[in-house]
């Protein structure tokens, strides 16, 4: 199994933020996780990634347990995360923010060479900026590679933090709200962008209060209400669910 989750739950203090939840993902799947405010779709992703241990349960990565692991311990290992708002340097270009980010992809380059030098190999010069220009045309910002991060839109901004977890080369992207706060043409662009990254072996696992977003593509979802479980399967049986319909909408509509 790529990545299995075994009665995975977090508290804090009184607080049970994710409660018991057991899911799967297999590789090259794209699942989304989708639920009311407070259900626990963030708690659930920073669990995955390293960023918050468990109180209880496992994390099991290609059949490794990961749970409490450190996050550049499990980004090494595969499994990167994005943030809902990017924290980016205003100065900086887009070019450059996905450089910095390149980091996991040097390491591997340079192995044991790594504490010697950074960037004075030309040979790993030309590999590193072959794998910037191959995911800033995947993320669909080669035309504004030149731009400082603080002239972008919104948009823009939201798609240079997915390139720069792609440069982190993940074979699990853990994408969260990457749809908050974009017009419909942008939330058309993201999806054909997160399309491309499963062509290109990436597996995917998306959370977003944009429910036709996530149906529109995912091949799974998952419904969380109060940090526990309570749908899962194809979109459209998902988004038919009573319980589901409930959560979002009460139960009058349901």
């Amino acid at each position: 199994m790529f990545l299995e989750v075994e009665d995975l739950t977090k508290r804090f203090g009184g607080l049970v933020a994710v409660s018991g939840v057991s899911l799967t993902i297999e590789q090259g799947e794209i699942v989304g996780i989708l639920g009311p405010n407070g259900s626990g779709k963030t708690t659930l992703l920073s669990l995955l990634a390293g960023l918050l241990a468990p109180t209880s349960g496992r994390v099991l990565w290609q059949g490794r347990d990961i749970s409490g692991a450190k996050p550049h311990a499990i980004a090494a290992a595969g499994v990167v995360k994005t943030f809902q708002n990017p924290q980016l340097f205003a100065e900086l270009s887009v070019h450059e923010h996905v450089m910095i980010a390149s980091h996991l992809t040097l390491k591997k380059l340079l192995g044991s060479r790594r504490p010697r030098t950074f960037f004075g190999a030309r040979a790993v010069d030309r590999e590193l900026q072959t794998r910037v220009d191959r995911v800033l045309e995947l993320c669909r910002l080669t035309a504004v590679a030149d731009k400082a991060a603080a002239a972008l839109s919104y948009g823009e901004e939201k798609m240079l933090g997915v390139a720069m977890a792609m440069m982190c080369e993940p074979k699990l992207l853990l994408l969260d709200e990457p749809a908050s706060g974009l017009g419909h043409q942008e939330v058309v662009h993201l999806g054909l962008v997160l399309r491309d990254l499963r062509e290109h072996g990436t597996t995917l696992c998306i959370i977003d209060h944009k429910v036709a977003f996530l149906a529109d593509f995912a091949d799974r979802l998952i419904a969380l209400q109060n940090g526990k479980t309570i749908a899962e399967g194809p979109p459209k049986d998902v988004l038919s669910d009573p319980t589901v319909i409930s959560a979002y909408m009460g139960r009058r509509h349901a």
